[in-house]
């Protein structure tokens, strides 16, 4: 009896080993509804694809987005895609409840308190994150990732920064409760604020216990590339608290934030990107699975 709850315990560590000690190599996956065209014998051949490319571990971006996948019927679709990636070999790092409307109440609330906001974020993360942990059991989650996105404007107040690191503690807290995992969020960085504020940040995230991935900018191009390495170096000083990882962007945006439609790079351009890894042997996150060139033909852009 002893030796098998031994064995158990050790293929529980090996589990999450990747995202509690060395660096991992993750690929996120932003469900869309239109996913759940693709035949079902594609997901195992293309998980499979992406273990054998390199990749250990998958990202969900989001359980739910707004009433997206929160049906019964949605709800074990998706289920069954994170058991074919995990059944392909890759450890998920699994994604809460993601408010379609997060970037319009900052915008409403600019100046004014968010922390009534926040907490409602933080109740819907606690019963989606109890569902899937019912659901999937613990053993099959190496950590859990918060679907909001930490930008340069918003958290450039001093007061919205303490109100952000209370919420992102006081997540860590509930989940902990819950499964007790990493928890990770990412930010990015539209020059709102110089290099070193920004790397302030980032640090600040990372004082909370919440892991910060800080996603590069190639693909929205907001910034020009002289710019954005200045970001990203400041944001990756070794010496310093600093990024957990660095999101590398597949696409190039060709929409407005408003209305986002993007292209996959060409497969030249893909492998150079697909090359980098992140600094201070940091996490090293690509985004986005559909732009993936072992995804073509398969999933939508």
């Amino acid at each position: 009896m002893v030796k098998s709850l031994l064995r158990r315990l050790a293929a529980l560590l090996l589990l999450a080993m990747p995202l509690w000690g060395a660096a991992t190599t993750a690929i996120i996956y932003q469900p869309q509804r239109r996913d759940r065209d693709v035949a079902q014998d594609q997901w195992p051949k293309l998980f499979a694809e992406v273990r054998q490319q390199g990749f250990d571990t998958l990202v969900v971006q989001w359980t739910q987005y707004g009433d997206a996948f929160a049906s019964p019927e949605e709800h074990a679709w998706l289920l069954q895609r994170v058991r074919d990636a995990r059944s392909a070999g890759l450890h998920i790092v699994l994604g809460l409840g993601s408010d379609p409307a997060f970037f319009v109440m900052q915008d409403q609330k600019k100046g004014q308190d968010m922390a009534d906001y926040l907490r409602s974020l933080s109740r819907r993360n606690v019963e989606v994150a109890r569902r899937w942990a019912g659901d999937l059991g613990g053993g099959a989650i190496a950590g859990w990732y918060l679907p909001m996105e930490i930008d340069d404007v918003r958290w450039n107040d001093p007061k919205a920064r303490v109100q952000l690191r209370d919420y992102l503690a006081d997540e860590q807290r509930e989940l902990d409760g819950i499964v007790s995992r990493p928890v990770y969020v990412t930010s990015f960085f539209a020059g709102h604020m110089t290099p070193d504020r920004y790397a302030d940040l980032v640090g600040d995230v990372q004082r909370s216990g919440v892991r910060t991935w800080v996603q590069d900018g190639a693909g929205t191009q907001r910034l020009e590339q002289g710019a954005r390495q200045l970001y990203l170096a400041a944001a990756g000083r070794c010496a310093q608290p600093h990024a957990q990882g660095f999101v590398y962007e597949l696409f190039r945006q060709t929409g407005s934030d408003k209305a986002f439609t993007a292209t996959a790079l060409s497969p030249a351009d893909a492998s150079a990107v697909l090359a980098q890894r992140a600094p201070c042997d940091g996490d090293t996150v690509f985004f986005e699975l559909r732009y993936l060139p072992a995804a073509g033909g398969i999933l939508q852009h």
